[in-house]
Order: C-alpha cells, then structure tokens, then sequence
C-alpha cells in the first residue's frame, strides 16, 4: 500500500481549500438530502396512517432490515476501498485505468449479489426467523417472508447505486449521487400511495423496489462523459481488483459483524409488546434525519479531500480538515441533539400520529428517540474517523473496533430494557437504544486514541474548546425551547395541526436563539460557516 503514497508524492497534485470543497459540496447534499427525507417522511406518515404500528408493520420491517443492511454493508465497503482507490487514479491521471477497474468491479458486485438475492429468496422463512421472527406470531412471520421475497429484487440496484454513487464522488460531481436517491424515494411514495388500498404492506414492498430501480438509473447519465467502455467479462487477475478486495474483506466482515448489534436489537425487541420492532425502526428515522443532513454534507465531500492529501503525503493538511470537520459536526450535531430530545413529542406527533398510529405508540417511539438521539454526536464523529483511517488504506482498525464493541452493545442493551421494563414495560424497547448509544461513544473514544497513535496529536485541544462553547450554547437554546413549548403543549391541543404548531415554534425560537448566542460568544464555527456560504454564493454569481 505503500506506492500510492510514494507516487503521488512525486507528482502532488493541487487540492483546493477544505471550506471550499465542503462548503460547495455540502450545501448540494443538504439540500439533496432535506428532499429525499421529506419524499422520506411522506412515505413514513403514509405507511403510520395506512398501517400504524403493529404487526403488520412489523412484519414489513422484519423484513427490510436483510436487503437494507446487505446494502449497507456493500455501500459502506465500497466507500471505505473504492473511493480511495479510485480518487488516486484519477489524481495521478490514470483514469483510463480507473473506469475500467470500475467497469470489473461492477461485474463482480453484480454477479455476487445476484446469487445472494437468489439464495436469500430461497432461505428467506429461516432468515426472517433468525432476525426476530421467532418473537412473533405465525402469520406476522409468513407475511415478512413474502415481503422479504420481494424486496431481494431491488438488492442489485441498491447496490450497484453505491458503486456509481462512488465513482461520481470521485469525480466530485456530488449533486446527481445526492439528488438520485431522493428521486427514488419520490417513486416509492407514489406507488405506495396507489397501491395501499388493493396490495396493503405489499404496496410498501413494491415501491421500495421501484424506488431502487429508479435511484440506481439515474446516477448513470452523470457518467456517460467520461467514456467508459462496458466489457461484459471479469478480470479476476487484475492488481486492482486484488488491491481493493485486500482491503473489502475486512470492511465487509467487520460490517457483518457490526450488524449483528442491528439484529440483536431487533430479535429482542420482537419479544416485547407488537409494535415495538415499529417503534425502533419509525425512531430511526427521525434520528437518521440530522445524520444524512449534516453528517454526510461534511463527510462525503471530505472522504476524497482526505485521499488526496493522504496520496500527496501531506499530514499536517489531513490533522487540519480532519481538526475542521469535527467542530463543524459539533456545531450541528450538539443542538440538533438538544432540539429534537425536546421536540421529540411534537415531532412524532405531527409526522406519525394520525390514521391507525395511536398515542400510544408515539409515547413508546418518544422513549426510543430520545436515548438514540444521545448517540448522535457520536454516530456522526465515528463515521469522520473511519473516514481518516480508509484514507490511509487502513480498513482494518475501525473494523476491528466495530466488531468488539457488538458484544459491549448486545450486553448493555440486554441491561439496560430489562432495567426500564422493570419500571415501564411500554417503553422497554427504548433501554436497546441506550445500549447503542453508550457502545457507540465507547467506538469513537477509542478510534480517537488509535489515530491519535497512528499520525500524531490530532490537535483536537480546539476540538474540545469548540464542543464546550457549542454545549453551553445548546443548553440556554434548549432552555428557551423548554419553556416556548411547555406554554404551547398547555395551550394547543394533541392533534396534528397543534403538534405542527408546536413543532415550527420550537425550531424558529431554537435556532434563533442558538445563532444569537453564537454570535455574542463570537463562536469561530459560526464565522466559518458564513464565509463558506459567501465564498459558495460569490462562485455562484460568477458562473
């Protein structure tokens, strides 16, 4: 792994500035990704009023959790190796090389992930058993093995969306990879809403497939400049292929085992009240919402901006985006955590509790969100370290450490439901989140202290300055926030129009007052922030 870095060393090529790069970057994807989660959150209140919270929902979820964390899987590999990989190529000007290698390496998914769909349609009554079925009832199961069996068909395009999606990363075109999956999930939502009524859950499945098909097509017309000749055939004996299956294996073995956690929490949520599988899954993604906005507007456009400079042997410049990446992320992350602790009532409220979601099933998926929402700082923080290590062609170490902190996150998780179910067996489901979060800032402590050995003080003292200021901030915010919504909760009533009332109040006066007192206490995240935007807007008169 060594000549990247020796070759690219002799030919240095020019980087341009961090803010630059995120700041461009970032807005594209944050505004790509606002879409897709609101296309996102249209298909979560029409699946909550259509379906609710039960058993049937259940039994979607049971489901989807195979293909959804196959993908993530593949995705997540192919970020870690193929993006590194390719982005040195291409700075070195052996593009040529570097489609090709791409063209190979889509053969090989392709065909790979076409016998695993077909052996997982086979197998799928006792995959939907080993993945929490067994805590359900007969019928939720053989409804799940069903929808398993039509969700294995989108598996290929999801995953083939992760390879184009890298190649044009790559390239730094990162507006079609970003604006394609929120186009797809527009196509889900449309068949959903058609079909609801005739298919039922079944109507959910469909879309999602269509959805995937949709998401993977369009990204291709982003490439279609650059000339790359389709072969329909495998070089198993290319230095690359073997380059990046080198480095794969790991990232795919350690994910598989990372996602025993994902099952773990689902096999015994399964063995609690109906609803509660529900209750994880409709939480996740309100918790995956700041995460997709502000985590990947930073760390995408970051990833081939670190593989630069790690080609051009320049240390000091990674401790330095690296230093800028992890205050920019405190200073989003931190009081969005507070924000939606707060407003997670309203929020759920307003998004899901209508139609056939009761209050009920809100107060179970509130407990679940606010224990999950703890963790973010860490979840995102994690993913910029990761991000650090790929760089260097290191995909062992973050492995490694994923892979050992399952069992920490099996364990407390086991504690700490069976500690709240002793006090509140609704909300019992929500101590497996607990579990998460304590096993994922137990993952980014330790990340912190192997970098740190690997490339030298991090310079993370301004980091930890930053999350002070950023934390003392967050809390006058939230105070406000508190106190705005507690007059409103007495005021308005418990149905939707009241929890949208409460909602947009919390977040105007939050982020208000959050801005206000960053610019009193002249936080220099804040100044950061406003010259990417001007420099991104003055580039955008230009053009």
């Amino acid at each position: 792994m060594n000549e990247p870095l020796e070759a690219a060393a002799e030919q240095p090529a020019p980087t341009p500035s961090v803010r630059s790069v995120v700041g461009r970057a970032a807005l594209v994807i944050v505004a790509a990704t606002l879409l897709s989660r609101v296309f996102g959150l249209v298909r979560d209140v029409a699946t909550a009023h259509y379906f609710g919270a039960n058993h049937t929902t259940d039994a979607f979820f049971l489901a989807y959790k195979v293909p959804y964390l196959v993908v993530l899987m593949v995705a997540g590999a192919l970020t870690a190796t193929f993006v590194p990989v390719l982005t040195y190529r291409i700075t070195v000007g052996r593009k040529k090389e570097a489609w090709e290698l791409s063209v190979n390496l889509g053969n090989i998914i392709s065909l790979t992930l076409l016998g695993v769909a077909v052996i997982f349609t086979i197998i799928a009554p006792y995959l939907v058993y080993v993945v929490g079925g067994f805590g359900v009832g007969a019928e939720t199961s053989r409804q799940a093995t069903f929808l398993l069996r039509i969700l294995m068909i989108g598996l290929v395009f999801d995953s083939m969306a992760g390879l184009f999606m890298g190649m044009l990363n790559s390239l730094k075109r990162f507006a079609l990879a970003a604006f394609s999956p929120a186009i797809g999930t527009l196509a889900t939502v449309v068949v959903l809403v058609v079909l609801a009524k005739p298919l039922s859950i079944t109507a959910l499945a469909v879309g999602s497939v269509v959805g995937s098909v949709t998401g993977c097509l369009l990204m291709l017309p982003g490439l279609r400049d650059q000339h790359i000749k389709y072969t329909p055939r495998i070089k198993w004996r290319d230095p690359a292929v073997r380059e990046v299956g080198g480095m794969v294996w790991p990232v795919l073995l350690g994910s598989a085992v990372g996602k025993i956690s994902i099952f773990s929490d689902q096999i015994m949520a399964s063995i609690l009240v109906g609803g509660a599988i529900s209750s994880l899954n409709y939480a996740d993604k309100l918790f995956q919402l700041p995460l997709a906005l502000f985590v990947a507007g930073i760390t995408v456009p970051i990833f081939p901006l670190l593989s630069e400079q790690v080609a051009a042997n320049a240390p000091d410049k990674v401790k330095a985006t690296l230093n800028f990446s992890m205050r920019l992320m405190g200073f989003l992350m931190i009081p969005a955590t507070v924000g939606i602790i707060l407003l997670r009532h309203p929020l759920i409220g307003a998004i899901y509790q209508n139609g056939a979601f009761t209050r009920a099933d809100a107060l179970r998926t509130a407990w679940v969100l606010l224990f999950e929402c703890l963790g973010l700082y860490a979840y995102a923080g994690r993913d910029t370290l990761t991000r650090v290590f790929y760089s260097y062609h290191d995909t062992r170490t973050p492995v490694k450490i994923s892979a050992a902190t399952v069992f920490l996150n099996i364990g407390v998780s086991y504690l700490f439901m069976r500690l709240i179910q002793s006090f509140s067996p609704m909300a019992a489901v929500a101590g497996l989140t607990l579990g998460t979060t304590v096993a994922l800032s137990v993952n980014f402590f330790v990340l912190v202290h192997l970098l740190r050995r690997k490339i030298g003080d991090l310079g993370f003292r301004d980091v930890f300055k930053s999350l002070f200021s950023v934390i003392g901030t967050s809390a006058v915010m939230g105070a406000v926030i508190w106190a705005v919504d507690f007059l409103l909760s007495r005021e308005l009533p418990a149905r939707t129009d009241g929890f949208v009332a409460r909602l947009v109040a919390g977040i105007f006066v939050g982020a208000g007052s959050y801005l206000l007192l960053a610019r009193f206490l002249k936080l220099p995240e804040l100044a950061e922030v406003t010259d990417m935007l001007r420099s991104v807007f003055r580039r955008m008169r230009k053009t």
